[in-house]
């Protein structure tokens, strides 16, 4: 068992609710991630396909969203991965980039 990685072609955020902070829904081909964010209690184990299909549901922290969604935003491009033996071990990540790229508008005015 290893990691699998997919990549991330689109997304939808959401916020609200009594139990979640907020929820980003991950998209690409023959993939679905739910990542739900819990504002207070312990956070439920994640579920790899394996167990629903082709659905992958994790769960984090609310204070980790606002980070995630900025990768979502401004990077390109990313994979989506989990570790088969450990679902709870998932992670989101860009695609190789050069060293000192910056972020677009102060790269363009050195």
């Amino acid at each position: 068992m290893g990691w699998k990685w997919y990549e991330i072609t689109t997304y939808k955020a959401s916020v609200g609710g009594p139990d979640y902070y907020g929820i980003l829904q991950l998209n690409g081909p023959g993939f679905y991630a739910a990542l739900g964010f819990r504002k207070s209690g312990p956070l439920p184990n994640a579920s790899a396909p394996a167990t629903h299909g082709q659905r992958f549901y994790g769960y984090l922290d609310f204070q980790q969203m606002p980070v995630m969604l900025d990768i979502l935003r401004n990077e390109s491009p990313l994979r989506f991965g989990w570790n088969e033996a450990n679902p709870d071990d998932f992670h989101l990540i860009t695609g190789d980039e050069p060293v000192g790229e910056g972020d677009g508008v102060l790269a363009g005015s050195r």
